[in-house]
């Protein structure tokens, strides 16, 4: 967490100590994280535990095929906060932290960093001797570029850059953030995997600006090759990759490069790439259908794995321009949703999903009920009766949603049978996944998309508190609230802010948040070294055979 003791400065083992190891033959055992004690507000369940270190170094050779949901709209991980791109360009890209598994923040192309006493200033002294995949070596101008482009480019940047008085290089290994007051979520953001804060050569950042990026250089253990569309994006092992020594952890640490090659492979259909990973076609397959786990489990071909922490389903308004910019049409559309079937029909399997009006779940220290009197109110009188205060005369609602991911569809399905019912015209929008996130940017185009969001080990990296985030909540209480809640570095005063975000999350209504669920991803049996996570890590994989 940003307010965590843990983020002080720390001393990190240099190259040098990696190859030695190396020769050695010991691997990840040559350095060691701080002491990788579990935050008391993580639930055992969720964390992996102590990080170890391999048995024995992965053979090298072959090709990991990874059937994905579609085609991603840009292999710009930036510009984007869709999942799809974080998990293609994962082994590409690296930020200047990670988080660990146990949700703790690590340096990563930093070597160390540091906060003054007054949380106004952030010291990252930068690892040396790290290659770029087009052999420049990255240096502190090349991190202040990406910081700059990517505090304008991002969906997240916004939620940053107001707090950010400068971004200087202090010689050619170090960068010095300034605040103009303090922003205790400042690290969580630079880890965050989706609209993350990628570092790229500086020539590069400078020439995209806020335009996706066409060069997709990185200082990751695989590089990009090509990208050949509704086929297959191609990455290849980047034989100069520079590792951390520390054992791999999460996105922290360590990082081998088994595989030769990396294929994505755009398939639309879940139940393809389910038979895809039962007859060795693909080695792993994303966004597989909850209702289908109890089968997958016993499967002799595959092993079925759940993502947790989990996610959590939302139907987002357009509250820019159209009927959903009225706050009481959306209150009203909140009212007549009953999100138990909603769920049940989307998930099937009870035990992946949950009923709750939290947006964390319990164990954290986020947990909360404000505002749970909204939730789940499945009240029909209320709904028409704040419909007709809202002048509501039966205009469509355009509801974008995609078949791509299964659970997307299905949620629509049966929240806009809700609607109807209670009395809404709803325009349902199938499209590719990737049409529609470039519709949702587009606030003539559309009232309401679904979507879902990963866990989040900061509330303020959720998008919905994004001004700047598709759909746009943007008014002053929010903005006035949300300022508090991410300058304020106490973790029991951040507690009680948090509370009243969720309690503000239900009374203006940026998006319904029909419940929890826990994402499933299948895999081959003996594929080695593969663990189900969020932004799918990939670079410590061993194919099969």
């Amino acid at each position: 967490m940003a307010g965590d003791a843990s983020i002080g400065a720390r001393k990190m083992t240099r190259r040098r100590a990696l190859r030695r190891a190396v020769a050695a033959g010991v691997g990840a055992a040559a350095a060691k994280w701080p002491s990788p004690t579990r935050p008391p507000w993580l639930p055992a369940a969720w964390s992996a535990g102590a990080p170890t270190a391999l048995a024995a170094p992965l053979r090298r050779g072959g090709a990991l095929k990874v059937a994905e949901i579609g085609e991603p709209l840009t292999l710009d991980p930036v510009v984007t906060t869709a999942e799809l791109t974080a998990n293609i360009t994962a082994p590409v890209f690296e930020p200047l932290v990670a988080f660990d598994e146990t949700w703790r923040l690590q340096p990563m192309l930093a070597a160390s960093y540091a906060i003054s006493a007054d949380s106004l200033t952030y010291t990252f002294v930068l690892r040396k001797n790290v290659p770029f995949h087009n052999g420049k070596t990255m240096g502190a101008d090349d991190v202040v570029a990406s910081l700059g482009r990517w505090a304008k480019a991002s969906p997240l940047g916004p939620s940053v850059v107001q707090h950010v008085d400068s971004v200087m290089a202090a010689g050619n290994d170090t960068v010095v953030v300034k605040l103009k007051a303090p922003f205790a979520p400042l690290l969580a953001f630079l880890a965050m995997g989706t609209g993350g804060a990628a570092i790229m050569p500086r020539e590069i950042a400078d020439a995209a600006a806020m335009t996706p990026v066409k060069q997709y250089v990185g200082t990751g253990p695989y590089r990009f090759v090509e990208w050949k569309p509704d086929q297959y994006v191609r990455l290849s092992r980047f034989d100069q990759y520079a590792s951390r020594a520390e054992p791999a952890s999460r996105f922290a640490g360590r990082k081998d490069a088994p595989a030769d090659d990396i294929y994505y492979y755009p398939v639309s259909q879940v139940a393809t790439r389910v038979a895809g990973v039962q007859s060795g076609t693909y080695d792993v397959a994303d966004g597989i259908n909850q209702d289908a786990y109890a089968d997958l489990v016993k499967d002799p071909r595959a092993e079925a794995g759940v993502v947790r922490p989990g996610a959590f389903l939302l139907f987002f308004f357009n509250k820019r321009q159209g009927i959903m910019a009225n706050v009481k049409v959306r209150q009203a559309v909140a009212a007549a949703f009953d999100m138990q079937p909603i769920l049940a029909a989307t998930f099937g399997n009870p035990n992946l999903y949950a009923v709750d009006p939290s947006i964390y779940p319990k164990g954290t220290p986020w947990y909360t009920t404000t505002g749970a009197q909204a939730y789940n109110v499945h009240d029909i009188g209320r709904a028409k009766q704040l419909a007709k205060e809202a002048g509501y005369t039966g205009q469509p609602i355009r509801w974008l949603t995609t078949q791509q991911y299964d659970w997307a569809f299905k949620s629509t399905v049966v929240a806009a049978v809700q609607l109807q019912r209670a009395g809404f015209t709803v325009d349902t929008q199938v499209m590719d996944w990737a049409t529609l996130l470039d519709r949702r940017t587009k606030p003539a185009d559309w009232d309401m998309f679904v979507t879902s969001h990963n866990f989040a080990a900061e509330p303020a990296q959720i998008t919905v508190f994004s001004s700047v985030y598709p759909g746009w909540w943007d008014t002053p209480s929010k903005n006035d609230l949300f300022a508090r809640f991410t300058s304020e570095t106490n973790p029991a005063s951040r507690a009680q802010l948090w509370a009243k975000l969720q309690g503000l999350f239900f009374d203006e209504v940026p998006a319904v948040r029909p419940g929890a669920f826990f994402n499933v991803i299948l895999s081959r049996k003996g594929l080695q070294g593969f663990n189900p996570s969020h932004w799918t890590t990939l670079w410590s994989v061993q194919p099969v055979g």
